[in-house]
């Protein structure tokens, strides 16, 4: 639920909706800092024979250079260190980790590498340098695809305002956009549960999501277990989505609404019992309060088959400030069958 956005072709970085600038306090995971538009792409061929890097014009997302000060220290280790690991000057990697300039994709596995960034950190640094996160599977190997999907995402989701995200068919983020970070960027940080990793597990198992996510349990909860339902019926032998309903299963009250109230929604009379595109539901937008948000889904025609759509939330409607009693309260019970 929340995710970050936008760019141009000219000009300095396009800022995300004011409608959706949150006052929030920042979090590890997506800290704001200064930084400049990136310039093209124009990293120096490492040999003679291989091709110049695409001339690509990405955005970069906010905390990337918080993200990289946080790996080196992690690790005890400087920029020239980083830089000898890496194979490069001292001055183009502190290029790199001010944002000054974007990050190859070419190079992103190698600086994990050098970071010893695990799976989680590796998935996050393609987050924050808004390039598309490798796919599961099969699929990674799939470069036409990755090809296809990199440049569908940098027109329809890196360039739009509202807040926008692609995830894949686990529901894995691949591309967000500055303005869905920044909306979420309040978010306790969690390496598969929070809205920048994971939209599904976001909505069913992260403790701040009955809170931000206004009406949970039939708006979102419900929708969102319909959703997995058609999906984990004709793949239960995927990893990913198994583990996520053995996690359903462990919540009595996530289970109980599987297993009686999602056949029943399914059985409505509609062609798309799970589709989101059209539907208003209501979410916190930071200290301004709660807030009608159209979903709007794309669904990209060279991954259909793969299980990839997009949602992009705009908000339509303001509503009046939460009473802060009421809806703490409200949390509280809505909480209590995660056993938080």
């Amino acid at each position: 639920m929340p995710p970050q956005c936008g760019t141009s072709t000219g000009g300095s970085m396009a800022r995300s909706s004011v409608l959706f600038r949150s006052q929030s306090p920042r979090t590890a995971s997506a800290l704001r800092v200064p930084m400049m538009r990136p310039a093209a792409d124009r990293c120096t061929p490492r040999s003679s024979g291989e091709r110049r890097e695409e001339h690509r014009d990405l955005p970069l997302a906010p905390g990337l250079t918080a993200f990289l000060v946080n790996a080196r220290d992690a690790r005890g280790m400087g920029q020239e260190e980083t830089a000898l690991e890496l194979g490069m000057s001292d001055r183009q990697y502190r290029v790199w980790e001010s944002a000054r300039q974007a990050i190859p994709r070419t190079r992103l596995d190698d600086l994990a590498r050098a970071l010893h960034l695990d799976e989680v950190g590796r998935r996050q640094l393609y987050r924050l340098t808004g390039h598309l996160v490798p796919l599961p599977g099969a699929l990674s190997g799939n470069a036409r695809l990755l090809e296809l999907t990199e440049r569908w995402a940098n027109v329809h989701i890196h360039r739009q305002s509202d807040p926008a995200c692609l995830t894949d068919g686990a529901w894995n983020v691949v591309a967000a956009n500055d303005a869905y970070f920044r909306l979420f960027e309040a978010v306790s940080p969690h390496p598969l549960n929070h809205p920048t990793v994971n939209t599904l597990r976001w909505t069913l198992f992260h403790p701040d999501a009955p809170h931000m996510l206004g009406r949970w349990q039939d708006s979102w909860m419900l929708p969102a277990l319909s959703q997995f339902a058609l999906v984990f019926q004709n793949t239960q032998t995927d990893p990913q989505l198994r583990r996520i309903r053995e996690e359903i299963a462990r919540h009595p009250d996530l289970e109980e609404a599987y297993l009686r109230k999602v056949p029943d929604l399914l059985a409505q009379p509609t062609e798309y019992p799970d589709d989101e595109d059209g539907v208003v539901r209501e979410i916190l937008v930071g200290a301004e309060g709660y807030a009608s948000a159209l979903l709007t889904t794309a669904i990209p025609s060279h991954a259909r088959d793969h299980g990839f759509r997009a949602v992009t939330m705009s908000v339509i409607e303001r509503e009046g400030a939460p009473d802060p009693e009421s809806q703490e309260s409200t949390a509280v019970r809505q909480h209590s069958h995660h056993g938080w």
